[in-house]
């Protein structure tokens, strides 16, 4: 590179820094407005006020980073994306995380999250809460915390297994059971007994589910259980 073409670019490179500055320090970019879209579980001004996206900064001086770690520890929020509308807006775009069942607690029951993550405490089953799934055949004894995500292959699977389900046969599940071999049973909301067994082949499993209950519902039949164990057919008794 010759002594010319350095020179040009370190004068391009003073030019580009110098620029930045001046958006870094022009009124004109200073935000006036923050909107934060997308929560319904969350508070909105919890939300700035968590992430420190508040009018009177400059648009620049905003870091996406800072922003995704500010709510790391919300139990509700999954995700969180900010959006510069130059010159003087920002939107924060929230992805909200959804109960997928409950687990007893103690004397309680925990709403957790399809990533095992703890959203709430229900003291009771019943009440102003979503009714989800509630889960048997273990229950959480260790001190637990909001926001807090549950370790461990069960919740794994049973979070796998209510995924599995499209949403309107999902909202007819009331519980779903883990024995000690790990092998599920749902119980469904009109009594219907359906038996998984291991947790392997499941989405096969769940195809046959869904599948012979449209079937079944076709023909105005209710069955008593569906045994769906050996994940190669639907062994169904009637009521």
């Amino acid at each position: 590179m010759s002594n010319r073409s350095f020179r040009l670019l370190f004068v391009l490179f003073l030019i580009l820094i110098g620029l930045g500055q001046g958006l870094m320090r022009s009124p004109y970019f200073t935000v006036k407005e923050v909107q934060v879209l997308g929560t319904n579980q969350v508070n909105p001004e919890e939300v700035t006020a968590l992430t420190g996206v508040l009018p009177g900064q400059n648009i620049f001086s905003l870091r996406t980073q800072t922003v995704v770690k500010a709510v790391s520890g919300h139990p509700w929020v999954q995700s969180i994306e900010l959006v510069r509308q130059l010159p003087n807006k920002v939107l924060l775009h929230v992805t909200e995380r959804k109960p997928l069942f409950i687990v007893p607690y103690r004397t309680s029951f925990l709403e957790i999250a399809a990533d095992g993550v703890v959203l709430a405490l229900r003291p009771t089953l019943t009440g102003t809460g979503q009714a989800l799934p509630l889960v048997t055949g273990f229950s959480i004894q260790d001190e637990v915390r909001l926001g807090q995500r549950l370790p461990g292959e069960k919740v794994a699977v049973i979070s796998d297994c209510l995924q599995g389900l499209p949403a309107e046969f999902l909202n007819q599940v009331a519980e779903i059971h883990l024995d000690q071999n790990h092998e599920i049973t749902l119980y469904m909301l009109k009594g219907v007994q359906i038996l998984l067994g291991e947790p392997v082949k499941l989405k096969q499993k769940l195809a046959l589910l869904t599948g012979t209950w449209s079937e079944l519902g076709a023909h105005g039949q209710m069955p008593a259980s569906i045994d769906l164990r050996t994940g190669k057919e639907a062994v169904v008794r009637l009521k």
